[in-house]
């Protein structure tokens, strides 16, 4: 029986160390959930969505991102909804109120979208949060926040109160927060659903209910 040659080794592509790197991401600082995912963190130039009622650690997780973007001197935004962030809350878990831009949620859900792209497109901001109800966005414009978000770098994270069941692929990350456990619906080349201790994310601040008469900016 005639035996196969081996291929030379001067015809085997090789991959340089760049391609082995992983996709750009931002840590949370919570190890378990940061070792999980492909982008050490959560994606940078993507899109991502936190599902949960208010107190089961959404808004909780985004803190802590913050906390990690501002160690490395960059800023944040934040768009208001039904829940707020306290300004002596942010203080409590060191978040540099100088490198937060909060915003309060426009009236029209035009204007929203609008306020997205301009947030984005300014290139200031490492990571933007946006607190929704529900998360009315058309697919069309998702794409087109994706599209902003990859071409100038920035991680868009939307955290939402309605918890669906939907898997939409254009989110490369999302997260369903319960009280005692929390699911990764969806994260790019992992095995999803996948489910950590609330513990070990939940940060275990006060509840973050309206509070009109304490806002850091109009």
């Amino acid at each position: 029986m005639k035996s196969l040659a081996l291929p030379e080794f001067k015809d085997i592509p090789f991959v340089s160390a760049e391609q082995l790197q992983p996709p750009p991401g931002l840590a949370t600082g919570v190890n378990v959930l940061d070792d999980f995912l492909l982008w050490r963190g959560i994606p940078q130039g993507d899109l991502s969505l936190f599902q949960g009622l208010p107190g089961t650690g959404a808004t909780s997780l985004w803190v802590r991102l913050v906390k990690q973007v501002h160690n490395q001197n960059k800023w944040a935004a934040w768009i208001n909804g039904d829940s707020q962030l306290f300004p002596t809350h942010l203080q409590s878990h060191d978040i540099n109120l100088k490198k937060l831009l909060v915003v309060k949620e426009p009236q029209e859900k035009e204007q929203l979208f609008w306020l997205l792209q301009e947030l984005i497109t300014s290139s200031l901001f490492e990571v933007i949060g946006c607190n929704l109800k529900e998360l009315f966005l058309k697919n069309h414009q998702l794409q087109k926040l994706k599209r902003l978000c990859r071409l100038h770098k920035v991680a868009l994270v939307f955290v939402n109160q309605k918890v669906s069941k939907f898997v939409n692929p254009l989110f490369s990350l999302m997260i369903h927060f319960q009280r005692d456990f929390v699911t990764i619906q969806r994260a790019l080349h992992r095995p999803t659903p996948f489910n950590i201790s609330g513990s070990m994310v939940h940060a275990h601040f006060m509840h973050q209910f309206k509070n009109p008469a304490r806002k850091l900016l109009r």
